[in-house]
């Protein structure tokens, strides 16, 4: 699997001028992970890895908001791996995933709309590093699925 690239797009700014950071933490954390970002319409923070060799990219998205569970602040990491028709997910393909979701150290596949994402969440204040660990697992292992379910395509 590729989810061990680590090259993100240098064409993306630290933080996108029409755009206001939902939560300045989440926004210091990314800088001091190196990992160059812009703030989307509702204020999730957009990053797009490059792995200029397999001529690929990804688009993982960190929610602006951060959620809490019993008084831990977690934040929501999310990459598309496909937009579906409106016939949704295919059901051996749905099978599969929830089957490959109880290998996965981190992270799980999930639909939302009509859009597989792979997704995790991590909690705020973790160093900076580890962040950039998971956030990378994200990416790659979305990539991989967007590979293999849409070969010769890079959408998302």
């Amino acid at each position: 699997m590729r989810h061990t690239r680590l090259a993100i797009a240098a064409f993306l700014v630290f933080a996108a001028p029409t755009a206001s950071a939902a939560d300045p933490a989440l926004e210091a954390l990314l800088k001091a992970a190196n990992l160059p970002y812009e703030v989307d319409e509702d204020g999730d923070y957009k990053i797009v890895y490059d792995w200029s060799k397999e001529k690929r990219s990804q688009l993982v998205y960190v929610a602006g908001t951060a959620e809490e569970l019993s008084g831990v602040k977690l934040y929501k990491i999310f990459s598309p791996a496909k937009v579906m028709d409106d016939a949704g997910i295919d059901p051996a393909l749905a099978k599969r995933l929830l089957g490959e979701n109880s290998q996965y150290k981190f992270g799980a596949w999930e639909v939302a709309g009509k859009t597989l994402y792979f997704r995790g969440n991590v909690q705020a204040g973790m160093p900076a590093a580890q962040f950039e660990t998971l956030v990378s697992v994200i990416a790659g292992t979305a990539d991989d699925m967007e590979l293999e379910l849409t070969p010769g395509k890079d959408d998302l």
